[in-house]
């Protein structure tokens, strides 16, 4: 998938299992941005972007925004949940930070 790289300024063609790696390896961030509203199963929370982050190689951190406004929410995972929720082939935009 197309991926912006914001710090080397390049585009990438990287697939699902290469971003978790550099999220993980390499201290990157991803921002999936999404040309839609997404609404959690509760309906509780609903935002259109998101950011992944890596504490310490095996804990992921997704952060959510609405509207362009960071929201207090977020959750955890640890590298086995990731299959299930880091979702960058359904984003508008794939951002590398």
């Amino acid at each position: 998938m197309k991926v912006i790289d914001t710090v080397n300024k390049t585009e990438l063609d990287l697939t699902t299992d290469q971003l978790i790696d550099m999220v993980a390896n390499q201290n990157r961030q991803v921002d999936l941005v999404f040309g839609a509203k997404l609404t959690d199963e509760d309906g509780y929370l609903s935002w259109d972007q998101e950011n992944w982050t890596c504490v310490d190689g095996k804990r992921f951190i997704r952060s959510y925004f609405l509207e362009g406004r960071a929201l207090s929410d977020y959750s955890g995972y640890n590298k086995y949940d990731m299959k299930g929720y880091f979702k960058p082939e359904e984003a508008k935009e794939v951002r590398l930070g």
